[in-house]
């Protein structure tokens, strides 16, 4: 009888704990984000649906409005996407009444196959943690054929389309290097931002690579720091179990 009883107990335990394991949708993340509040700042149209592009078609441009439905001028304090694919440009944040002002969308495709579902969220100085208006980008992207041959710089496994950065010296800049994983293992590839001088960032888009998925290599710098021209500078890669001399990218400063 004791014995039944633990098993008993484990199967309890097991059940108990399978039922905590819930698989999230991406639609349901989003749920999740903050709702926007009543307010007269709207976006026009609400959701902006790209279509089907090639995941190598290069960047998709699109655009919406916001407008200022009430009498009184607004103005936008943060704009927050909820990826680094898409990049949102608003050249003006104080909206007067009845005011449409134009929003420039760019959203990058290549390594996100699949279904797309992102939102820009516009905050005003009514509230910062509730958005006064939220735009959705939505659209399907089809995945490419294997170009592993428009990677013609290898670090490892992973496969750069180049193997040298451009910066000016002084500016905000953001480049992309468009890279693969050539390997047949999933792959983290990272960034040692300790040896990188201040205001320059570094990520990759998507964090994972499944074998053969293509994405880019987005170095930011945010003009906070001085890049001298003539000095050597690079980019040491981890991940990708080489020395740091075979893992590195080249940054040239120019004047």
């Amino acid at each position: 009888m004791r014995r039944v009883a633990i098993y008993a107990v484990l199967i309890c335990a097991a059940c108990l704990a399978s039922a905590q394991i819930r698989i999230i949708p991406r639609e349901k993340l989003l749920e999740a984000e903050p709702k926007a509040m009543a307010s007269s700042l709207k976006a026009l149209p609400e959701t902006v649906d790209f279509g089907t592009i090639d995941e190598m078609s290069g960047v998709w441009q699109g655009s919406a409005e916001i407008v200022n439905q009430g009498a009184e001028t607004i103005a936008i304090t943060r704009i927050k996407s909820s990826c680094g694919c898409l990049q949102v440009e608003l050249p003006k944040r104080v909206v007067a009444p009845k005011e449409r002002v134009r929003v420039a969308l760019k959203y990058y495709p290549r390594g996100h196959a699949g279904r797309v579902l992102q939102r820009v969220l516009l905050y005003a100085e009514a509230s910062d943690e509730a958005p006064s208006a939220v735009l959705q980008v939505q659209g399907f992207v089809t995945a490419s054929a294997d170009r592993s041959d428009d990677y013609p710089y290898s670090r490892g496994v992973l496969r750069l389309r180049q193997e040298r950065v451009q910066l000016q010296h002084e500016g905000r800049q953001v480049v992309r290097i468009a890279c693969m994983n050539g390997g047949s293992t999933l792959l983290r590839p990272m960034v040692d931002m300790q040896l990188l001088p201040k205001g320059l960032k570094v990520h990759f888009e998507p964090s994972e690579f499944a074998p053969k998925q293509q994405g880019d290599m987005v170095v930011e710098y945010d003009g906070s720091g001085t890049l001298q021209s003539g000095l050597p500078l690079h980019i040491y890669i981890k991940g990708l179990n080489l020395p740091p001399r075979q893992s590195k990218v080249e940054v040239v400063v120019e004047d």
